[in-house]
């Protein structure tokens, strides 16, 4: 402050005054606000650690006791919710556990831990339609990851045999880490490993069937259960039984998606043309591979006896994804080629690539099972694109560039297999699979 000529400190002008008292008055409430929220927050970390400890030392019902009054005071904490939960949870309170967490608002850092945590509690009752539900329904909700909360399904649908399904979430949470600059991270890395191991690892038959015993025993009127039931007795050849569990599954269900693919999966099986036909009716263009269209196809025109189209659908099959194409139609279309075209010389070139594929194939694996996908990931991108894997293939030049940054045959190569496996100029939205296969009849 300023002095006079006398020497005294100078006044502020009346005027001034209030000013310097508002800014002094909201500098102590700062303070004081300051100091009350440090307060708070740190009575509420002692406060979990305490209850931390109690969990630690088994006394859940303590635990929950204190959760609860701290609940009170803070409605809003996710945190507290999920450990309340695993407090019910462990004194076998399971309704208790999902009202706990069903308070963890969407989108919050808690969030997907309390979308996990619901659904195992469902999943472990046995009850895989809730846990589904409960994911789709957390998927739906703008404010949380949709590829993250869908991705929790992948295990449960590769146990129930729904194996297309479960590819497409492994691409989409893919896709999802490859927009955000993480395409070549660990995480990614695992994801396309999960999604090898899917074709190449299947669950052993015994212990799928072990798994949906114990499912069906503690929820036995779960049609998810069922559904995995139909799929694994497709897988072994019981087709009586598959038929059974289907028919259970549609009168529960009777547009449901899932079901409809494995009942036409068991009319293939069972050289049914009418449940194929029917099938093919239920089932969205949307969600199928141009692959998928062309081996369609094939199998009808053999049951109409329409050889050359047979023929022609399987060769477009070859080109278009090889791996796709087993043993028995690479023999197929060596007979039909030698037999009913006179052609033995093209008919030893298919035995020639059923070879090749075959020591692709066998390649591609032992790398796989080499687990080095960084060092190998050029190479697995080359064997992926020659099988017709082609999801596999983006992510393994994603992770190649990677390390190697400046290389242009790298980046022209992930240019060209730039679009997604699903396609939509075979598959239209809101076209159903009859109507393209029919469409495409004439081609």
């Amino acid at each position: 402050m300023s002095e006079n000529v006398e020497g005294k400190p100078a006044r502020l002008p009346k005027s001034q005054r209030p000013l310097r008292l508002a800014l002094a008055f909201f500098f102590v409430v700062g303070v004081s606000l300051g100091g009350w929220v440090w307060w708070a927050d740190r009575s509420y970390r002692n406060a979990i650690m305490q209850i931390e400890l109690e969990m630690a030392n088994g006394r859940f019902g303590a635990a929950a006791r204190n959760l609860t009054k701290l609940l009170a005071r803070q409605p809003d904490s996710g945190e507290v919710a999920i450990l309340l939960a695993r407090c019910e949870q462990e004194r076998g309170r399971n309704d208790a556990a999902a009202r706990a967490l069903a308070r963890v608002a969407p989108g919050t850092v808690f969030s997907h831990r309390a979308i996990l945590a619901r659904m195992r509690l469902s999943h472990d009752r046995g009850q895989f339609a809730a846990a589904e539900q409960i994911v789709n329904t957390a998927a739906e909700d703008p404010r949380n990851d949709r590829s993250h909360a869908r991705f929790l399904l992948v295990p449960i649908y590769s146990q129930l045999g729904r194996l297309d399904e479960a590819e497409r979430l492994i691409e989409e949470r893919w896709e999802h880490l490859n927009e955000t600059g993480e395409g070549a991270s660990e995480p990614a890395i695992d994801l396309v490993r999960m999604h090898i191991e899917l074709t190449f690892k299947p669950n052993p038959v015994e212990n799928v069937r072990a798994y949906l015993d114990q499912a069906a025993s503690l929820a036995p009127d779960d049609d998810r259960v069922w559904l995995g039931r139909a799929n694994l007795a497709i897988r072994t050849g019981a087709y009586d039984e598959a038929e059974r569990w289907l028919d259970a599954c549609l009168r529960r269900r009777p547009e449901d998606v899932p079901v409809w693919r494995a009942r036409l999966s068991w009319g293939i099986a069972t050289n049914r043309i009418d449940v194929v036909q029917q099938a093919l009716k239920h089932l969205p263009a949307e969600d199928s591979t141009s692959a998928l269209v062309h081996r369609l196809k094939a199998w009808l025109a053999a049951k109409r006896g329409d050889v050359a189209t047979e023929r022609r659908e399987l060769e477009r099959l070859l080109a278009e994804d090889p791996a796709d194409l087993t043993a028995l139609d690479l023999d197929r279309l060596a007979q039909l080629a030698e037999k009913n075209e006179g052609q033995p010389a093209q008919a030893a070139e298919l035995l020639r690539k059923k070879a090749e594929i075959d020591r692709l194939r066998a390649r591609y694996e032992k790398l796989f099972d080499r687990n080095q996908p960084i060092r190998d990931a050029e190479e697995m991108a080359g064997l992926a694109e020659q099988l017709g894997r082609e999801f596999e293939a983006r992510v393994f030049l994603t992770v190649a560039i990677s390390e190697e940054p400046e290389c242009d045959d790298l980046r022209h190569s992930l240019r060209r297999l730039m679009r997604p496996k699903f396609k939509t100029g075979l598959a239209l939205r809101g076209q159903t699979l009859a109507e393209v296969v029919e469409r495409e009849q004439g081609d």
